[in-house]
């Protein structure tokens, strides 16, 4: 298959098959084959990581490069790991702007770094492994009196004044090495058939619970138990292929209807449909 030059403003097949392959070396694209300006922006995020000319034109150079890299995380499809990180983070340009500072996402969360590493909710032996490799000693003294504690914006403000930044190319790595393959094994823990799934509905599961966790208790979990039940049906011996995608497609309607959770100018809202859609899609591939 042919790899032509491309540039803004292109579109087709080519165009998607780029952003997929972007997508593993962190670009956090929406694979839609449209080369618009985020695609020029991962185009240019990943010359500079492979030391190539940041020209925005995807060339032979970039292509070569782009093959050689490995899948992110293989359980799960690489545009998913993509969407899961774009949801994190608001993708590289927002990235750049406000997530590479410490920040506070409001409700019960703690200051987060990184793609969603949520300082709250870790403990201090995993914030050390986990970061340690990365950050300056300093900074990790500064950000370990987060540990276990609520965030606020007036610590997220303070942090930042105190010029603590967490480079991209540091928190995808720990995107992919430690946070994706804990949260896929939380999400295991409810959902035991999440492998027979397509890679693309494993990633909508592990979206659910990297943004909610796995507990199932209480009537705000109404929704996430019902999606055991759904799979646990479709896990049923005897079932043939239509009889299996139709019950795995009510798992859509579960995702939209925990939308009754949120006022209807969060974020979430938009989450949770992106996710129903994302669901479609992967059953498709069944």
């Amino acid at each position: 298959m042919s790899n032509p030059n491309l540039k803004r403003g292109d579109k087709g097949e080519a165009v998607y098959r780029l952003q997929s392959f972007l997508n593993r070396v962190g670009a956090m694209l929406i694979a839609d084959g449209d080369f618009g300006l985020a695609t020029d922006r991962g185009v240019r995020y990943a010359q500079d990581y492979a030391n190539q000319p940041t020209t925005g034109v995807a060339d032979f150079t970039l292509w070569t490069w782009l093959e050689s890299r490995p899948e992110p995380f293989p359980s799960l499809d690489t545009n998913g790991v993509a969407f899961i990180a774009l949801e994190e983070t608001g993708g590289l340009g927002y990235y750049d702007q406000f997530s590479r500072w410490p920040h506070f996402p409001g409700e019960q969360s703690g200051i987060t770094i990184g793609v969603g590493y949520d300082l709250k909710w870790n403990s201090e032996a995993d914030f050390i492994a986990t970061w340690g490799p990365h950050l300056p000693d300093a900074v990790m003294v500064e950000l370990a009196r987060d540990i276990g504690r609520r965030g606020t914006k007036t610590r997220a403000r303070e942090l930042r004044q105190l010029g603590v930044e967490i480079p991209f190319k540091y928190a995808w790595s720990v995107f992919v090495e430690k946070t994706l393959p804990r949260f896929y094994a939380d999400s295991e823990a409810i959902y035991p058939s999440l492998e027979r799934l397509t890679g693309l509905c494993r990633s909508v599961l592990v979206s659910i619970v990297f943004n909610r966790g796995n507990d199932l208790r209480g009537g705000r979990r109404r929704e996430m138990r019902e999606i055991q039940t759904i799979l646990a049906r479709a896990d049923e011996a005897g079932l043939d292929h239509e009889r299996v995608k139709s019950i795995l497609a009510e798992v859509e309607d579960q995702i939209v209807s925990m939308k009754r959770l949120w006022d209807p100018a969060s974020g979430l809202i938009k989450r949770r449909q992106a996710e129903a859609n994302l669901w479609r899609k992967g059953l498709e591939r069944l």
